[in-house]
């Protein structure tokens, strides 16, 4: 080798080092981590690749990792050549953040990375400024009172009353068999966001209804542990296209430049661009029709109480025009901002409400206990309904107190991994537990670790931040021998000899907690909590074999089975 080569050789060996060590990760000074992640370049990915491919859930490993390094705070390294990510799992101190120091800490562009390629207009991956509030008064009246109760409530009603008789369909010709009810729940879901954005039906469940009802018997596989498969009708091309655009979410979940990933998908995947142009025609005859409605109708103080108000689509047009006579403009009705807005709030209502209504039915089918508690709950509650032989109404479900299904909810939302975390971003160099944060860091609290489901991990009262000890006996603390338990009655209370339910008997952030909460939550403890009313009323849920039981996690958190074995009870519409 010549004097020449030899130098290149080292030249090209020392520079290859120093890019080598340039793309290691770079730990923030002083936080616990994984010494393993931090000497090479993909960091914790292979950890997360591990969890996921052998127990289904990756996002297992952040509570694990605390657990390793018995801290409540540490950091994993996801991102090569990126910022670490900090994770925090202990809920007082997270809760405190959200709620008592959001000025330090704002929404993650996390959330945006997944979303903005597809409703670059939805408020939910703003930062907290004026233009969220904008956006945020212009669609907040759909998560009012008197929009849930009168418009969106009713639509879940009728919705979960043909998924009713759906099922008492398949209970028939499946017999003591078993059926995935997976599809039939995201249908319910989508039937319902879509009824309350539209004012009208996509008659999904009603078609696979009248299908099945055509129906004699089926062949039963021999195998009883086997689930029955039924025919099924085709869904109309206006859904097809709004979950095809809603699925198109799992493309920058799993790529390493989301945001530009889904984007090209967007844009040039032809079954997105087919699917995109047909969403983007529906919305815009959508408030084509509504601004044609309300533009000459003289619109209530409240919007919410215009007369013909039936949906979302009315809801937010008649809130455009107001706010544009206030401030001396034309109205924007077909604008990037509505429909970016319009969607959200379907994707929102759509894709998490499944995900959780699917592991709390999984919940009660294993802990038959608490089902058989729930049912007497309800008959016990409802008594007109009872008496009557009827479902109950959507004005008893949304008006009658029953403390017992509260707290069923309530745990089902503290054990479903539907939310594992809540990210916010330090907008500010600042500190968490006594850990100095960068500013720019992504933090994660989670749903899912110590403190929540699994036992606590000690802190000392010096390291939190003033606000935090100032609020120590404002939330119980969950017994740590029972906190990895399905155990509604934890969030009970008893008040002269009567149970009450006690919604901060100990830490749960199933929505997030603060000015940047889940703006959704609303509509989701009413969704579950009709979903809940009519299935626990007309069905007892059997457990179901052990091969179409299991508790493994898919895709975007949701289960990865989800199967029913119903017994159809008298008395029931």
């Amino acid at each position: 080798m010549s004097l020449n080569h030899g130098v290149l050789f080292a030249v090209v060996a020392v520079v290859g080092y120093i890019l080598y060590r340039a793309a290691l990760p770079s730990p923030i000074h002083g936080i616990p981590h994984n010494t393993k992640s931090a000497r090479r370049i993909l960091g914790d990915i292979p950890e997360m690749l591990r969890w996921k491919n052998e127990l289904g859930n990756a996002f297992g490993y952040f509570p694990w990792l605390t657990q390793e390094t018995t801290s409540p705070i540490v950091q994993v390294f996801l991102r090569p050549l990126g910022r670490p990510w900090v994770i925090v799992v202990d809920p007082r101190e997270s809760h405190d953040i959200m709620t008592r120091r959001y000025a330090e800490f704002d929404r993650s562009k996390f959330f945006g990375d997944t979303m903005k390629a597809m409703g670059r207009e939805f408020h939910a991956h703003f930062p907290t400024d004026r233009k969220w509030t904008a956006h945020r008064r212009l669609i907040g009246d759909t998560m009012s009172t008197g929009f849930l109760h009168n418009v969106a409530g009713p639509q879940m009603w009728k919705v979960m009353q043909s998924v009713v008789d759906l099922w008492q369909e398949k209970a028939r010709l499946a017999g003591d068999r078993s059926f995935d009810a997976a599809e039939d729940i995201k249908r319910a879901a989508l039937d319902i966001v879509w009824s309350a954005t539209f004012g009208s039906e996509t008659g999904t469940i009603k078609a696979q209804r009248d299908l099945l009802g055509e129906v004699e018997q089926l062949d039963i596989p021999a195998d009883t542990d086997a689930a029955v498969d039924f025919p099924a009708a085709a869904d109309p091309q206006a859904c097809a296209s709004i979950v095809t655009v809603m699925n198109s979410i799992r493309i920058p979940l799993n790529s390493l430049f989301p945001q530009f990933h889904h984007w090209f998908a967007l844009k040039y995947y032809p079954y997105l661009v087919a699917a995109g142009r047909h969403k983007d025609e529906m919305i815009g005859s959508a408030l084509k029709a509504a601004e044609q409605k309300f533009s000459t109708q003289k619109l209530e103080e409240s919007v919410e109480l215009t007369a013909g108000l039936t949906c979302a689509v009315d809801l937010v047009t008649c809130k455009e025009i107001k706010m544009a006579q206030k401030e001396g403009r034309a109205p924007l009705i077909d604008s990037r901002v509505i429909r970016d807005e319009l969607f959200g709030f379907m994707l929102g209502g759509y894709e998490t409400t499944s995900t959780n209504a699917c592991w709390g039915l999984k919940f009660l089918i294993k802990h038959q206990d608490v089902q058989d508690k729930l049912r007497t709950a309800l008959r016990s509650g409802f008594q007109r309904a009872s008496q009557a032989g009827e479902n109950p109404t959507i004005e008893e479900i949304t008006t009658t107190n029953i403390a017992y299904l509260d707290a069923v909810i309530a745990e089902v939302m503290r054990c479903s991994i539907g939310a594992v975390a809540t990210i916010r971003v330090a907008t500010v160099d600042t500190q968490i537990l006594g850990y100095a944060i960068p500013k720019g860091t992504d933090v994660f609290f989670m749903n899912n670790g110590p403190g929540k489901l699994m036992e606590p991990i000690e802190v000392q009262e010096s390291r939190r931040s003033n606000s935090s000890q100032e609020a120590k006996n404002r939330t119980g603390a969950w017994d740590p021998s029972e906190i990895a338990l399905f155990r509604p009655e934890r969030w009970l209370a008893s008040n002269e000899g009567e149970s009450e339910f006690a919604p901060l008997a100990g830490p749960a952030h199933p929505f997030g907690a603060g000015p940047r909460g889940c703006f959704g939550r609303k509509w989701a403890l009413l969704e579950m909590r009709i979903i809940f009313v009519l299935t626990f009323w007309s069905f007892e849920l059997l457990p179901t074999p052990e091969p179409l039981s299991s508790w493994r996690v898919g895709e975007q958190n949701q289960a990865e089975q989800m199967h029913l074995r119903l017994r159809c009870l008298k008395n029931t519409y």
